[in-house]
Order: C-alpha cells, then structure tokens, then sequence
C-alpha cells in the first residue's frame, strides 16, 4: 500500500488510536509498524487474532495481559555482561512471572483461542529463573536476608554492631558531665557515622572528630573518640554487604545471559499477544466488527461508519461495488458527504486489511486489493509551479499508469479545475481507462454529462448523496442508483446569498439546455428518499412483528411446560392414591379371609383374584404418551417391546389374543387393550436395557423365584437406610404378585439391622404377621413375612 493514502484516507490516525490503547511500549511499537498485507492468509490470520482476543475478553473477562515492562535494554546489558542492580533485576523478575502467568492461562484455553495459544506456546520455561529470584528478592522487592550465606552473616554482624553503637551513644548521652556540651541530646549521621551536636565553644571539650558544621556554624557533629573503633567496624561490615550483593546480583545477571535467547522469543511473544489484545480493544470502542472475505470480489459494506467521526454525528451508511459495476460515480451537494463516503470506503479497506475489525453490520464483506489509489483534496504544489488541476492530473496520471485489477481507486472531483468541457470529456476517458482495467473506482463530480455517462454505460453506476430541500442541509445519506443534483442555489441561500443575487442566477440556469435533467432528477431522488423511508417502516412494522411472534411463542412454551408440570404433578399424586389404594384393598382382602369363613376355598380365591386384578387396572393420566405413534397390530409379536401408556413404562409382550394382550413390566404381568400401547422410542429401550443390567449386576435378590418375582431379598452387610428402601420395593413386588410368606435375609450380627427391618415390618399395615425362621433355615438371620 503506498504511504500518500494512507495519509489521505486517515490510517495514520487509526494507527494513532491503537497505540494509545497499546498497554506497553513493545505493544506500541508493533501499532506504530501496523500496516495493510495484501495477501489473503496474512489478512486471515491478523483477523483471527482480532478475533480470538474479542472473544477472550468478552469470555474470560480478565485476561493476564498488560504490565509488562521493555526487558530488552537489561538483556542486551546482561548479554554484555555487564552487571544489572537491583531495581533491573526486579523489572526482569515481574515479567518472568507474568510470562508464567500468561503461558499457564492459555494453555488450559488451547482449544477456545487457537492463535493466541500458538503464540503463548512461544514463550519460555523460566521456573528455575524465577526461583533464583525470588530467593534474592521478597514480596516487597527488598533483598532477603538469606539471599547468600555470606550476607545473612553480615546483615547479623551489622545488627550486633549498630546496637553496640546505640548503646555506646545512649551512655555518652546520659552522662551529667557532656550535657552542657551538647546542642541537643540527639544522635544524627554523617557520612555514614553516627555524630552528636555540639555547641562550637566546646570543641575543644568534647574529644571526638569533626564531620560537619551547622550553616550558622553555632553547631559541630562530632563522632565522639570511643565511637570510632565500632562505626569503622560498622563501615567495614557494611561495605562487606554491598559487596556480597554486587556479587549476588553478577550471578543473576549470568543467570539471565544464559535465558537470553528464551528471554527475548518469550517478550516477543507476549508483545504480539498485548497488540491482539489492543486490536480487540479498539473494535470494542468502535462497536466494529469482522467482514467476511468476498469470493466474487465485491464490497459490501452495510451500515458502514466512518471511524474517525465521532458516534453521535456519523452518518451510516451502504456502500456496494462489484458485480454488475466495478465504477460508482457519486453526485450531490457540496459538503454533502460525498468525500466522507469515498474516505470510509478506502480507510475500512486499510484498516480490514491490516487484521482490524471494521465498525459495519453483519453479511458485510471485502475482497482483498493490492493497492489503493487516492486522489483527494487539493493537491496545488506552488513550489513544483503546479496548480490544482496540475495536481490532480499528476496523481491520476501515476494512477492510471500503476494500477491494475486488483485496486481500488478513489478520485475526488475528477476533471475539475479546468474548463467544464474538456475536463468532462478527459473525466469519461480516465474512467473509460479504469474500466477497461477492471479495476474498482469510487469517483465524485458535479458534470452532468459524467451522470449521463454513467446511465449508459455498463459497469459504471450512478449513486448520490442526499439533501433536503426543506431544511436546506445535506443528510449525508449516500444513494446508490440514481445521480444527484448539486443544489448550488440552495446552499449559497442557507449560507446567505442575497436574494436579488440568487433569482438572477435561477434565471440564467431556467435557460440552460439541461435544466429538465436537474428537475427529473431532484423528483426521481425525493421519490426515492419516500420510497426509502417507507421500507424503512416496512422493516420496522416486520421487525416487531416478528418480536411479538417470537414472545408468544416462548409463552406458548411457558404454558406447556407448566401443563406439563401440572399434569406430572397429579401423576405423581395418582400413584400415590393408587398405592394408598392397593394398600387398602389388601387390608380388606386378609379381612375377607377372616370374616368370610362359610365360604368356599375356591369362592374366596375368585374374589381375592377378581379384587386383585380390578385394582391392577386402575390407571393413571398418561404425560409422555401424548403425540406418541401407535403401536402397529399387524406387524406386533410375542417378544416386542411397547410402551404402555398408563404406566409411563416399557413392557414386553407375552401373549396376545385379539385386542387384549398379556404384557410384562416392572415385574408384574398385565392385561391391557391395542389402544393402550404405543411404539417405544429407540433412545427409550435403550436406556431400559441399560437399566436391567445394572439392575441385574447390584440385585441382591436370591435366584429362588416364582415367576418375575422374588421370594427372598438378601440385605446383609447394608445399613438401614440403604437396606430398607430394597425392603420396600420387594415387599410391594411380592404383594402385587401375591406371594405370601416371603423372607428377608438380614443376618444375626448385632441384632440392629434385625430391629430396624422388625420396626419398619411393624409400621405396614398389609403385613399380618413376622418372625424369625426355624432354625435349620436361619432362625434370627431371616425374617418371614406374612400378608
């Protein structure tokens, strides 16, 4: 891309924008050298960037990014060997860890943001390096006494002596003889020694050395003589503790020299992943997002913005090349948008192709140029002796003899700058040239015969910016199909042309041999702008149609979830009614037996059976059968699995006579009718196949069975509550099933588990009598239940 557009059209600016949103100043260098690529993958992979950052704030959060300092003088200066202090040894130690840091997140993130964790990939492993720093270093930055052996001895002799020292002074201090010697009983340092003030008349008095004098000179700091042996051992202790951290700090920086290399990919990398960061940023500020890559080459963009106008004055706006047109010829008013329009067109495409995203819509789309050619704003050179029209044909002229298919070209106000006729008919060969080219083209002109040009000539498009002609202002709305009028008289009238001035020259153009074209053409545009506004309503009026559409429907889905809710609600009350039910009727049933003593035998296993059969068909409201398919009586066999509406379950036929068939499920055998059935979902007996084998792999039944029902459960080794709901559940087997005595298998042991199944017998009203079993079958290991 060459530079001068880039200037034209704004870039330099964008570039502006990223840098100051740039974190650190490796990431502001990378948004200083941003520039357009102009291959296709570059472009993709600059925008996956953009992209996965984007998402990675909008996802994460908070992502370890940012703080980083510019290592780079410290390496170099470690790579020299020259030793680094303390204060560039810290800036080293922060970035190592925030590189971990970095490193760590994106490795758990490799699958979400494959891109940035290429890049996070790069930098290196630097546990050990950090680990020699933190044990020089503490929280706060400060060398740790331990760092070495040696300065943790020193740092202990310098603490001895310095208190030796206070308790030398406090001594000379408290003594009656110095006091009137003293200027204040205060102790100060001077060049690293502890002094005391002294009056200047006692000098001569008090025995010590002199290190410095107050600016009145009334005051002498003198080291007092029994001073000087401990702070000279003071002085020597502490220079041997400077000395011993000069040498700490060579073999960090020998540390570093050695992760030079590493030290240097790892900053690069995380610079490149800051500037994604950045990129993301700027999109979120600009509300701007990815277009997609044109495969038949054309520009759509929808609702495009300019960046560089502020949000609460730019215009958006639909700018459409390619296809059946490769030139659009813009007309209209001045200061009415045309330039602004031509400008978002070539900024958008520079920042696209840079791996930026764009402030349009969605379905928006860009192919990809290799060169943009602007030709904007006045180009007069008064020291190359060139005027406007100069400037401009000198440009077009290097346009013209550079470009090929592949770019954009932008020219502001083709052909002006000379006299009308010729500068039109040299406006329509530059453009017959640039066609012949077939490179794209956005052109301004206020010629009418460009407009008729345009009308006429295939691959050239008319297009227009708008003005209202009541409030006498532009709306910078740009109109693609139809040419516009400049409303010269318009504009000098909203700026303040006298009257007089402006009926004379509407008089002189009523006179015009193309004036009927500027009227045809002002009605066609107002019809336009209607017919515009009106599908703009349209849209509006669909748009809340749709709105409304789609509240009912989650209404309607409100409403059967809660049918739903309501109907398994009384479902489960029904069960609960049908249990309380059979749970009485077997009541009455051992009551029958009792009180019915003139009976037959046989007479009361009639009744019993008859009884027992009319409460197994009590049904309950059928929730999942609802929109289920029938079963199919042609095709359906012994050995098919169906689903039985009342129960909500699935059974396999044993028997079938007719429309009445023998079905078994959860261990009962049933009698239902066709109707109550319905063909079972593949997902449904394949979980119930699921279900019986791990039902059959934890069943702590015993094999001895009468048919699909156990006789016996075995419950040793449970506790209570995992024993007595398997109690439960078998009891209310082999009472559907009729079985009666059955036998619970529970184990002497302590006697506890006993107890608590004797409790729970105790609390059933269908249970008649339990005991313990005689003694050659397990005596108080097992419990008989009778019903």
């Amino acid at each position: 891309m060459n530079k001068r557009s880039m200037r034209i059209l704004g870039f330099n600016e964008i570039r502006d924008m990223l840098v100051r949103e740039a974190p650190s100043r490796l990431s502001k260098e990378l948004a200083q050298d941003i520039k357009p690529y102009d291959n296709e993958n570059e472009i993709a992979r600059a925008l996956n960037d953009t992209e996965e950052a984007l998402t990675c704030l909008e996802r994460e959060g908070s992502v370890p990014l940012g703080g980083s300092g510019d290592i780079r003088p410290q390496l170099e200066k470690a790579k020299r060997e020259v030793p680094l202090d303390g204060a560039e040894c810290v800036v080293l130690w922060e970035n190592v860890r925030r590189y971990g840091e970095i490193k760590d997140f994106f490795e758990t993130k490799y699958g979400d943001y494959v891109q940035l964790s290429e890049k996070a990939r790069a930098i290196g492993d630097f546990t050990q390096l950090e680990r020699r720093f933190s044990g020089v270093f503490d929280e706060e930055n400060r060398i740790r006494d331990n760092a070495s052996a040696e300065l943790l001895r020193l740092r202990g002799r310098i603490a001895e002596l310095e208190r030796r020292t206070k308790r030398y002074i406090n001594t000379i201090l408290a003594n009656k003889e110095y006091q009137k010697y003293f200027q204040d009983t205060i102790v100060t340092v001077r060049n690293n020694r502890s002094v005391i003030p002294v009056k200047q008349e006692y000098r001569h008095a008090f025995p010590g050395i002199v290190h410095d004098m107050s600016a009145s000179g009334a005051t002498l700091y003198i080291e007092p003589m029994a001073l000087v042996d401990a702070n000279n051992d003071l002085q020597a202790a502490r220079l041997g503790e400077t000395k011993e951290v000069e040498r700490i700090f060579r073999r960090l920086t020998a540390l570093v020299a050695e992760n030079y290399n590493d030290l240097m990919t790892s900053t690069a990398a995380v610079a490149h992943l800051e500037f994604a960061f950045t990129k993301a940023r700027l999109a979120i500020r600009m509300k701007a997002q990815r277009p997609m890559l044109s495969t038949k080459r054309a520009v759509k963009l929808y609702g495009a913005r300019h960046p560089l106008i502020p949000a609460d004055a730019v215009v958006a706006n639909t700018i459409l090349l390619g296809g059946e047109y490769r030139i659009l010829l813009i007309t209209g008013s001045n200061t009415g948008g045309k330039t602004v329009a031509m400008k978002t067109l070539g900024l958008l495409v520079l920042m696209y192709q840079s791996g930026l995203f764009i402030p349009v819509r969605d379905g928006s789309e860009l192919p990809v140029f290799g060169d943009i050619f602007a030709d904007i704003g006045d180009e007069q050179d008064i020291a190359q002796n060139l005027s406007t029209f100069s400037g401009h044909m000198k440009q077009l002229i290097y346009t013209i003899m550079h470009s090929t298919a592949n770019d954009l070209i932008l020219a502001d106000e083709i052909g002006s700058g000379t006299d009308p006729a010729e500068g039109c008919a040299l406006a329509i060969a530059i453009m017959e040239e640039i066609c012949k080219k077939g490179a794209f083209a956005m052109v301004t002109t206020h010629y009418n015969d460009l407009k008729n040009y345009a009308y006429n000539t295939p691959g050239v498009e008319n297009g227009h910016v708008e003005f209202d002609t009541e409030t006498l202002r532009p709306t910078y709305k740009l109109r693609i199909g139809s040419a516009g009028s400049s409303h010269a008289f318009n504009i000098s009238e909203r700026l303040g042309m006298p009257a007089p001035i402006l009926e004379k020259a509407r008089n002189l153009r009523s006179r015009a041999q193309d004036v009927d074209i500027e009227a045809v053409l002002t009605k066609l545009n107002d019809r336009e702008r209607q017919l515009d506004e009106e599908r703009t309503e349209l849209e509006r009026l669909l748009a809340e149609a749709k709105s409304h559409e789609e509240w009912l429907r989650r209404e309607k889905e409100k409403a059967a979830a809660k049918r739903q809710d309501i109907i398994a609600s009384s479902r489960r009350e029904a069960a609960d009614l049908k249990r309380e039910l059979r749970l009485e009727a077997e009541r009455i049933i051992r009551d029958l037996k009792h009180l019915s003593r003139e009976a037959t035998e046989r007479e009361k296993s009639r009744a019993i059976d008859r009884a027992r059969r009319e409460i197994q068909q009590i049904s309950l409201p059928d929730v999942t059968g609802e929109n289920r398919i029938p079963v199919n009586s042609k095709t359906l066999k012994p050995g098919d699995t169906v689903y039985i509406n009342s129960l909500g379950a699935l059974g396999k036929v044993e028997e079938i006579k007719g429309k009445r068939l023998t079905v078994s499920a959860r261990g009962m055998t049933i009698r239902v009718g066709l109707a109550e059935l319905s063909a079972p979902y593949p997902e449904e007996v394949k979980k119930e196949r699921q279900a019986e084998k791990r039902a059959a792999a934890a069943s702590t039944f015993r094999p001895v069975r009468t048919g699909r029902v156990a006789t016996e459960i075995n419950i040793i080794g449970k506790t209570g509550n995992e024993a007595l709901p398997e109690v439960s559940r078998f009891l209310d087997q082999a009472l559907a099933a009729g079985f009666s005595p059955v036998r619970i298998i529970h184990g002497k042991g302590s006697g506890a588990l006993r107890k608590q199944v004797h409790e729970y017998l105790a609390a059933q009203p269908f249970v008649k009598a339990y005991a313990p079993d005689d003694a050659q079958s397990g005596g108080d290991g097992v419990t008989v239940v009778h019903f």
